[in-house]
């Protein structure tokens, strides 16, 4: 390949790369998202590794009477909070894309505002999390770049 061809093919994984960043960081969004609720969900822990402040007796009372788990705070009984966590592009430039994650409906609004006094930040990634997303990121560019 000459320099001029090389050029274009730039250009081109370029413009790809920029056509295809909001797309890209919505599937790496969609990642941190599992990586934190699996992370919630299967041991209690919350972003600084610290168990989440224990449920009230009288809840585990009616989590136990339900069947569900009382060893740790999972944030789990129907589903509906994790269920709508979603990600949305609040900014996007041709250079970085910006990506909020926060539940689509009002019921999952109300329910993290009040968790939000006693387990602030559930969504918030861990730091294992957070190098795997920006990772992540770094093999998105990197595709775009690579050459056989």
């Amino acid at each position: 390949m000459n320099t001029k061809d090389m050029i274009a093919e730039l250009r081109r994984r370029k413009a790809e790369m920029v056509s295809n960043r909001e797309a890209d960081g919505l599937k790496i969004a969609l990642d941190q998202i599992a990586l934190v609720k699996l992370r919630i969900q299967q041991t209690g822990i919350n972003s600084d590794g610290q168990k989440f402040a224990p449920y009230v007796p009288a809840y585990v009372k009616t989590r136990k009477k339900g069947g569900y788990q009382v060893e740790f705070v999972d944030l789990t009984r129907t589903g509906r909070l994790f269920a709508g966590i979603v990600p949305t592009v609040s900014k996007s430039t041709p250079f970085s894309v910006e990506i909020d994650i926060a539940p689509a409906d009002q019921h999952g609004k109300d329910i993290l505002a009040g968790l939000s006094k006693k387990r602030p930040n559930i969504l918030k990634p861990n730091r294992a999390e957070q190098a795997m997303i920006q990772e992540a990121n770094r093999q998105r560019v990197f595709k775009y770049l690579k050459f056989s």
